[in-house]
């Protein structure tokens, strides 16, 4: 994954929920999350995506998603979780 991309944003580990940072909006972005602890967390790029996952107690769960973004408008990430999730977050391009 590393060769040939660039990080945008990273963040954590971290518990709760946060306001990472903005990226731009057009182009190819990879969106890597762990998280572990009961609950569920969810990844919004304002104003055009949200991705919601379900984390689970004593599991790390990985996911890694693929977005296509058509508009310039850049984003806003952020990150909504329970004190009980803990997370880590990288957005690459």
């Amino acid at each position: 994954m590393d060769a040939g991309t660039k990080s945008l944003l990273t963040a954590g580990p971290t518990k709760g929920s946060h306001i990472i940072g903005a990226v731009p909006g057009k182009g190819h972005l990879w969106v890597m999350f762990d998280c572990q602890g009961a609950g569920r967390a969810e990844i919004i790029l304002a104003p055009a995506v949200n991705l919601p996952f379900t984390c689970l107690k004593g599991t790390l769960t990985p996911t890694l998603n693929q977005l296509n973004l058509n508009s310039k408008t850049g984003l806003t990430v952020r990150v909504q979780a329970p004190d009980s999730v803990e997370w880590a977050l990288r957005v690459t391009r």
